[in-house]
This record gives C-alpha cells, sequence and structure tokens, in this order.
C-alpha cells in the first residue's frame, strides 16, 4: 500500500496528489500532515480502490478530496477520512453516487460554518462536467452521523 506520511503542502494550487490505479482492491493512505491554500482539490483520484486520509490538517482549500467525476475511464471510488481538521475548507469529499462512490467520515473536526462534509455528483463521460445532485448523509454513499462532526 502506498503511503504519504506526514507531509505538508504549504501552497498547493490545483492539486497536492492524485491517486491512480486499474485495480478496485487498490488502497492508499495519507497519515498525518495537512494542506494549505488548495485553490482546487488537495487530493485527486482518478483511478480505483479506497483513499484513507488520517491525522490530516486542511485549511484554505477548495475540496480535502474528489473523486474523478470525468475521467476516461469510471471507476468506484472510496474515501475514508478519520482524524481530519478543516479550517477555511469548502468541501471535505466529493463522490460521483452513480459509479457507487462511498464516502466514510469519523473524527472529524470543522472550525467555522460553510464546510460541506460530502457532496455527491452523477459522474459523466471525459469531455463533460459533472453534475452536483446533492449533499450530506444518507447512509449508503456519504456515511456518517452528527457524532462523527464537530463544530468548532
Amino acid at each position: 500500500m502506498p503511503v504519504v506520511e506526514i507531509v505538508w503542502w504549504n501552497d498547493v494550487g490545483e492539486d497536492a496528489a492524485t491517486f491512480m490505479s486499474s485495480s478496485s482492491s487498490a488502497t492508499y493512505l495519507v497519515d498525518g500532515g495537512g494542506a494549505k491554500s488548495g485553490s482546487d482539490k488537495v487530493f485527486q483520484h482518478n483511478g480505483a480502490g479506497t483513499v484513507t486520509i488520517r491525522n490530516f490538517q486542511v485549511h484554505g482549500s477548495g475540496k480535502l478530496y474528489r473523486a474523478c467525476g470525468n475521467c476516461s475511464t469510471s471507476y468506484r471510488r472510496n474515501v475514508v477520512m478519520d482524524g481530519v481538521t478543516a479550517r477555511t475548507t469548502k468541501v471535505l469529499a466529493g463522490i460521483n453516487t452513480n459509479w457507487g462512490d462511498t464516502a466514510r467520515f469519523s473524527r472529524i473536526t470543522v472550525y467555522g460554518s460553510g464546510t460541506t462534509i460530502c457532496e455527491k455528483y452523477r459522474g459523466v463521460p471525459k469531455g463533460s462536467e459533472p453534475v452536483k445532485i446533492g449533499s450530506g448523509a444518507d447512509g449508503v454513499n456519504c456515511l456518517y452521523s452528527s457524532s462523527d462532526i464537530t463544530i468548532r
């Protein structure tokens, strides 16, 4: 399993890291560290499998994680966030429900208001733009309860 451990990105810009694999059993771990100033997203998931982000801080970014919604190959993608702290970040995860993506959250701390925990999209073929279809816990794709999220 590829591991990114205790890395600090000070000026992300477009993406800090992109995860790519054609194997549905691929797993990636981001453990510790943090990122700030991600104009779009911090982590982009273009391949299949599961990305786990734990003990991570994100500041001043668009999205912490986005499952690709218009890549040349459509995969089921999963993200697990545990022990994430977010400040001035618009969205923690964006996933594509029509491809069966899931996002699981635990021990999340958000400072301030206005952060969306989980955004749902309809993934589309390459060349088109994915359509946002909702947000929030649903017990199917966006998996968390109010006890998993602390707002400060």
